[in-house]
């Protein structure tokens, strides 16, 4: 008897364990299928989260492209060359500014230019080489004359010009050099500061580098300097010269093209001349601080013509005697930029007063899309008009060239988004074979009285700041 009590107890311990087993069992089917259920409902929820935010940044990125496509054609209205899909290339390459920043412009009802360049950095121009390609490397922007450089003042660019500079190896500056083998005994460290820490220092550069070549017959001054003598056009920080002048041929063919190849060597562009047409007729720019700005350069100096124009094979300068091609050449560089700074070597020699010919031509310079218009040849300064709201600065004079003692300086151009925020004026003086930065206030008065008595409608303050006479302007 005792022995089926104890059976039956066990067998009544397994049933129960069975029974707890399956009851288990049962709870983790439940569970497993609540679980699942949870997970398809979340998955459909995160899927239908997923699909709507995706409509949702379709929906942003429509309205931005949309919004891009109209002020992308108010640009390309102007003349310039318009892109296949250049807004669909916004939206894709910039997914947090579409979604954020140009979505807020768009929604308002339209994207400008001006909004572009403060979300993302840089102007339609830069924007267009980039999605272009031209801005990949180094290699790819010398190829199209672009060079990138980081400005020094936020949403700012300093163009510092200067005029003509000579380095001739006998009876000019570099016998002063020679003496003191110091650059600040020759040119003061306030104006070596100044071109050694702006965005970029622009000069006319009026002699040939080689150690080859005759000076060409029949012509009474001819410049050229030994190649070692590049590394002042450094140490002054110089980062673009004009080769569109009467002396940089001096020595010939043989001569100009040592010169390109030193220049290029030193790593600073030229314009306005080359080794052939092709290098004299195009533009150089400079992006600075997202802007795009431009420069080009051409000669009608020479009363009786040693320099020739460039040809398609053979070196010299772009000639604008007739001005008919500088103008197109104008034309065609101011729709691939922000800013178009126009170099013209002209004029009489040794005289303050511009001619009716240069006023003239600086019209039409501007007319043909030049934002300024910037000229030398005369060795002293000239005038300052404005014609329409731009300036044309008649002659910068000397830099750095004789032992003469007369007034020159640099143009310092504050460009900003939109055009010059600032233009003024760095008073110097070029005396025994140095320029000197004028330090006094009276002396600098005296000197911006005397540039603004040439000028018929500009106005210079204390500062050196020059602005358009209103008083003048018909």
């Amino acid at each position: 008897m005792e022995a089926w009590e104890r059976r039956a107890r066990h067998r009544e311990r397994l049933r129960r364990k069975r029974e707890r087993q399956v009851r288990q069992r049962r709870i983790m089917l439940i569970e497993t299928a609540i679980l699942l259920i949870l997970a398809v409902i979340c998955v459909n929820i995160t899927t239908h989260k997923r699909e709507a935010e995706q409509k949702k940044i379709a929906s942003k990125k429509s309205l931005v492209k949309e919004a891009l496509q109209e002020c992308y054609k108010d640009f390309s209205k102007s003349g310039k060359k318009e892109q296949a899909d250049f807004a669909g290339w916004i939206t894709d390459n910039y997914p947090k500014e579409t979604a954020g920043p140009l979505y807020d412009r768009a929604k308002k009802g339209s994207i400008t230019e001006q909004d572009i360049y403060e979300i993302l950095g840089e102007t339609i121009h830069v924007l267009s080489d980039r999605k272009a390609g031209y801005l990949k490397n180094e290699k790819t922007m010398a190829k199209h004359q672009i060079y990138i450089k980081d400005g020094k003042r936020e949403h700012e660019a300093q163009v510092l010009i200067a005029g003509d500079l000579c380095f001739a190896e006998e009876g000019f500056v570099l016998d002063h050099y020679d003496e003191v083998q110091d650059l600040s005994q020759c040119i003061s460290p306030e104006i070596l500061e100044m071109t050694s820490q702006t965005d970029l220092f622009y000069l006319n550069h009026e002699y040939c580098v080689s150690e080859r070549g005759e000076p060409l017959n029949g012509k009474l001054y001819t410049f050229r300097a030994n190649p070692g003598r590049m590394q002042l056009l450094s140490e002054m920080g110089t980062g673009l010269v004009s080769l569109a002048n009467n002396h940089v041929y001096d020595y010939g063919a043989e001569a100009m093209l040592d010169t390109a190849d030193h220049l290029e060597s030193a790593g600073i562009p030229y314009v306005g001349g080359g080794r052939n047409k092709e290098e004299a007729d195009r533009p150089v720019y400079f992006i600075i601080n997202g802007m795009k700005i431009g420069f080009v350069a051409a000669s009608n100096a020479e009363k009786t013509k040693f320099t020739p124009a460039a040809k398609e094979d053979e070196p010299g300068i772009l000639e604008a005697y007739d001005t008919e091609e500088y103008e197109q050449i104008i034309k065609s560089a101011s729709k691939k930029c922000d800013y178009l700074i126009a170099y013209i070597h002209w004029g009489n020699e040794d005289t303050n007063q511009y001619s009716e010919s240069q006023a003239e031509q600086g019209r039409q310079f501007l007319q043909s899309g030049a934002d300024i218009v910037v000229g030398g040849h005369p060795h002293v300064l000239q005038g300052i008009e404005y014609m329409d709201g731009k300036p044309v600065i008649y002659s910068m004079g000397d830099f750095w060239f004789n032992d003469e003692t007369k007034y020159n300086g640099l143009l310092r151009l504050t460009v900003e988004y939109g055009g010059l925020k600032e233009m003024a004026f760095v008073p110097c003086l070029q005396t025994e074979y140095t320029t000197q930065y004028l330090k006094e206030q009276q002396e600098k008065r005296e000197m911006f009285d005397f540039l603004e008595n040439l000028s018929p409608n500009a106005v210079i303050d204390d500062d050196g700041v020059i602005t358009e006479d209103d008083r003048n302007t018909l």
